[in-house]
């Protein structure tokens, strides 16, 4: 998908109504990757924009959802989302089909007005000034056709565990595991969650990470080996309790075992492990407190581990899926009352409300996670524990996995600051590794021919880093501020502004984007400013301060200084 336009008729945090941004131009730069980079400082609204678009997606989602729990829906309005007026535009292809250009793609125009409910329009050529569809939302019976026009996955990470961009994404894990204990107890098949919203946090991009590793090849992988010195994963062990889920009958209540429903995928792990055991914790079953069983899998990794795993299942996303939805079931220790008070919640859900669980307490967690990493100055490499890398190496692996994992589908990639705790020498590499390794410009092959990966997703990434400002397009470098005046946000492409960010040196971008013309920092060239030139009166003089300079590094700002001083003309 690509997005074209976000205007927002309703005040959403920082963004005021009538707030606008544009988003894609020219058709002709959409099969090439260009991400979106929202640059700007802290508290100028670039994040909200993207809170914006998982809580408009989000509503979307559950306006044409087949499942919605009954404490979710007493809470959940057709007629009312955050923020409730807006219209959204994006262009997107035909589900299960992969275009070639944009002639493949039709135009999606979402209107909502202020409480009531939205509609969508679809032109089937993007320049059509009349809908060839009109869907409105507002019916009480679930509209399916709707679905097939919204994207595939809307996927956000946040390297600051953002708590409004990820309250959608919440409220969907929680749906995710009543619709489970649904479809389990009406016996009904229950594949992948239904919603498109997937929220990469610390447990998920474990997965994430794991997926990538066994079914990527060493082409896409080359960035995390050039890098990260990561050779490949060693082995992984994972560790499920099978706890009870509460079945009303006519009599009483009785606990099923929770993972019995997806015992046959269960089945294709074990067929993929290396060795696993199935115990009992030695609870008796009619006096039951905990699991019923507990299953350990051991996974060594080699050739012939890979294989069974590509044998088992069709992908890398589709491994991912199931991950995900053993992580959701975690979700068992929450409360009735606690998910409705996050079901309830139009904006923040204070952290610390949500219980964690204690891994007896848990349905699913991976344990061991060794990867085989080359280590500097070492001849041999080291197998190290997934924890023991550092947070920006940890970083660097969620964020390319979660693209590598998601190339093949129409999907919106919402990353708040993913590269905070990046060295900045991979900031300046961040943009063309996505590119690289990931895209790689190619057209991909598909049952229908020829596809353009591009088309299929937007990516857009807020930043503070010129570095990567710099490799980003001035078309697609967003730039937020404060009207002087009025003080509301806004939002300017870097080509509005007539400044070319695509290969300007980062000093040029922190002066002209973030108003900081310094090379160093704000301490030492205090040290500079200091120097009174009117008391230096003599060549001695002269001398004692170079002497004193030297403690500062060499910076533009210390040679003006020394040319100045070298300039005066003193007395011997």
């Amino acid at each position: 998908m690509k997005l074209l336009n976000l205007t927002i008729q309703d005040e959403f945090r920082s963004l005021h109504k009538g707030f606008s941004i544009d988003f894609h131009k020219n058709f002709d730069s959409m099969d090439t990757f260009q991400p979106f980079c929202f640059a700007g400082l802290n508290g100028s609204g670039k994040s909200n924009v993207l809170e914006a678009l998982a809580s408009i997606f989000y509503h979307l989602e559950f306006c044409v959802s087949k499942f919605r729990p009954q404490n979710f829906d007493k809470h959940f309005k057709r007629n009312i989302s955050t923020p409730d007026a807006y219209t959204l535009q994006y262009l997107i292809g035909k589900k299960n089909e992969y275009p070639s250009s944009t002639e493949d793609l039709v135009r999606v125009v979402i209107i909502k007005e202020k409480k009531a409910p939205a509609t969508i329009y679809v032109y089937t050529k993007v320049t059509d000034e009349v809908p060839d569809l009109t869907m409105p939302l507002g019916q009480t019976e679930n509209n399916e056709g709707a679905k097939l026009y919204l994207p595939d996955l809307v996927v956000a990470y946040s390297s600051g565990e953002n708590e409004i961009l990820s309250l959608p994404f919440i409220k969907n894990r929680l749906i995710n595991f009543d619709k489970y204990c649904e479809d389990y107890k009406k016996n009904e098949i229950f594949g992948e969650p239904e919603s498109s919203l997937i929220y990469i946090d610390e447990g998920m991009s474990q997965a994430v990470l794991l997926a990538a590793l066994l079914f990527e090849d060493k082409n896409t992988l080359k960035p995390l080996k050039k890098e990260l010195g990561i050779l490949a994963l060693e082995s992984f062990s994972m560790q499920l309790y099978n706890h009870g889920i509460p079945f009303k009958t006519q009599k009483e209540i009785v606990y099923n075992p929770i993972l019995l429903h997806v015992q046959d995928t269960l089945e294709k792990l074990k067929k993929c492990a290396t060795c696993w055991n199935e115990f009992d914790d030695g609870i008796e079953k009619d006096e039951y407190t905990g699991p019923f069983n507990i299953l350990k899998l051991d996974f060594y990794i080699n050739d012939a581990t890979k294989t069974a795993f590509r044998a088992h299942f069709k992908n890398s996303f589709e491994l991912f899926r199931f991950f995900q939805v053993l992580y959701e079931l975690n979700s068992n220790i929450v409360s009735k009352g606690i998910k409705e008070e996050v079901y309830s919640s139009k904006g923040f859900y204070t952290k610390g409300k949500l219980p964690i669980a204690a891994p007896n307490d848990s349905v699913f967690h991976f344990l061991d996670y060794k990867i085989l990493k080359k280590i500097k100055g070492k001849t041999e490499p080291k197998a190290l524990l997934l924890r023991e890398f550092s947070d920006g190496e940890q970083q660097f692996l969620h964020t390319i996995g979660i693209c590598l994992m998601l190339k093949d589908r129409r999907t919106l990639l919402l990353l708040d600051e993913p590269e905070t705790h990046f060295n900045p020498s991979w900031r300046a590499k961040f943009i063309k590794i996505l590119n690289d390794s990931i895209y790689a410009g190619r057209l991909k092959k598909s049952p229908n021919g020829d596809f353009n990966v591009h088309l299929l997703k937007d990516v857009i990434l807020t930043s503070h880093s010129p570095f990567i400002i710099s490799d980003c397009m001035p078309n697609n470098v967003i730039f937020f501020d404060r009207h002087k005046e009025t003080e509301l946000v806004e939002a300017k492409s870097a080509k509005e502004l007539e400044f070319n960010t695509f290969g300007t040196s980062v000093e040029t971008i922190l002066d002209e984007l973030f108003d900081y013309n310094q090379s160093i920092g704000d301490w030492s060239n205090e040290e500079l400013l200091k120097i009174q030139f009117d008391s230096i009166k003599t060549e001695t003089d002269k001398k004692e301060l170079k002497k004193k300079l030297r403690v500062l590094g060499p910076s533009i700002e210390k040679d003006l200084v020394l040319a100045k001083l070298n300039r005066l003309e003193l007395e011997g």
